[in-house]
């Protein structure tokens, strides 16, 4: 009886989470299931076609195209985002004054709106009022210059790096709060056996903090996945889908060219990619360090 009753008042804390989380997560990602398996513009009937979505897909050359500006997406943030992350919190974990100071600046990029975030860069690749081409000038760099947001060279990269930019420093602040709960005695006596700032970070701090790096990791991936605001304000995936992740392809074709059940499809790939990607990484993960 005892247990029942337990039971029941910590299902009463748990129920409202899972209500919510049902409402706002699972409801959606089946209704789009649902919608993926049919033909639909929004208003009239729908009308169902199975696989045919995910059989356009495969060959649908825009879609491939946005798949490989995602996976370019992903390579730079695990790059510049996680890794200069760890490196920069490492470094900050050994700085004595000045270390709130430092944190807090790095951190301010995250918390500012992606919207606003992606106007600004906007404005500073404008090639001809913008401040980027005028300092490249000024440096004797005119060569460099370029259209940044209309050379279909330079215009995927150029609407990555504000992204990539913005939340170096949530690593950061995340890599910060792990390195500082190693042990320090387990660093001393790496040092006292002769053990150099690069041995005793991949010996001793990386095997401490190898579970936040495996988040760190996913985060920035799934992260990647789900990419739009800025690639949205500065181009709309432009010219033509030269800097078009999949999330953005997939609100254009749902909701500017209504094709909701093909959009939905699109929402399904980048489920089965987050959920593919997580499940091969922790497997891999797991076998390195068991």
């Amino acid at each position: 009886m005892r247990r029942k009753h337990d039971a029941v008042f910590y299902g009463g804390f748990v129920l409202p989470a899972v209500i919510v989380y049902t409402l706002f997560m699972i409801y959606p990602v089946a209704m789009s299931a649902g919608y993926s398996l049919t033909e639909w513009n929004g208003v009239t009937a729908k009308t169902f076609v199975g696989l045919g979505n995910f059989q356009e897909l495969i060959a649908d050359g825009d879609y491939w195209q946005v798949v490989r500006n995602t996976g370019q997406l992903i390579a730079y943030s695990l790059i510049f985002q996680v890794g200069a992350g760890l490196a920069i919190a490492y470094l900050l974990a050994k700085v004595m004054r000045g270390f709130r100071f430092f944190r807090s600046v790095i951190f301010i990029p995250v918390i500012i709106s992606p919207v606003a975030i992606g106007l600004m860069f906007s404005l500073f690749y404008n090639s001809d009022t913008g401040p980027l081409n005028h300092l490249l000038d000024s440096l004797s760099l005119s060569s460099w210059k370029r259209q940044w947001l209309s050379d279909p060279h330079t215009v995927l990269k150029a609407v990555m790096a504000p992204q990539i930019w913005q939340y170096i420093g949530l690593y950061v602040v995340i890599f910060l709060a792990a390195i500082q709960q190693v042990p320090e005695e387990l660093v001393e006596s790496a040092r006292m056996d002769g053990a150099g700032p690069f041995r005793t970070f991949f010996n001793v701090v990386m095997p401490q903090i190898w579970d936040v790096f495996q988040v760190c990791v996913i985060l920035a991936v799934t992260g990647s996945l789900k990419s739009f605001d800025h690639a949205w304000v500065i181009t709309s995936g432009g010219p033509g889908n030269a800097s078009s992740f999949i999330a953005l392809q997939m609100f254009k074709t749902a909701f500017i060219s209504n094709q909701i059940g093909y959009g939905s499809a699109m929402t399904i790939t980048i489920l089965a990619y987050a959920a593919l990607f997580t499940m091969l990484f922790k497997r891999i993960c797991a076998r390195l360090y068991n």
